[in-house]
């Protein structure tokens, strides 16, 4: 009795192996394809998730270029200031050195790992800030 089951068993995998094999030969563009119109796509990757926050300069390491945001409604936290990062003061361009303690910054920034230490760091996409004075 099992053997008969294990005879038909064999039997159907051997006739879907070969159906497969089949449309294979028959179709092997379309087999391989991922998707989409036009060809290939198949629909994104990793998402890349932008946060933000926004608070009061409370320190500020121009050595290091790290700035870190007081608590307040979006959290808190210390960002990392890089080549890239797009700082503003009460609207003009310009760089870390120009921001200072108790300037209003509304900061956006990536998790991403940090290859030097394999850890994650928060890093500055942007820093909006507005001189305390400004406000």
């Amino acid at each position: 009795m099992k053997l008969a089951i294990k005879s038909k068993l064999l039997g159907l995998l051997t006739a879907a192996f070969a159906v497969t094999a089949i449309a294979l030969i028959q179709d092997p563009i379309n087999a391989t394809a991922k998707g989409g119109s036009g060809g290939g796509g198949g629909g994104g990757g990793t998402k890349v998730k932008e946060s933000r926050v926004t608070g009061y300069v409370t320190d500020i390491d121009y050595v290091g270029s790290y700035i870190q945001i007081g608590a307040s409604y979006y959290g808190s936290g210390t960002l990392t200031a890089d080549e890239n990062t797009d700082i503003s003061l009460d609207n003009q361009s310009c760089t870390l050195a120009d921001l200072k303690l108790g300037d209003w910054v509304e900061a956006r920034y990536l998790f991403v790992l940090d290859a030097a230490t394999g850890t994650y760091i928060r890093l500055a996409t942007k820093l909006s800030a507005g001189t305390s004075t400004s406000l």
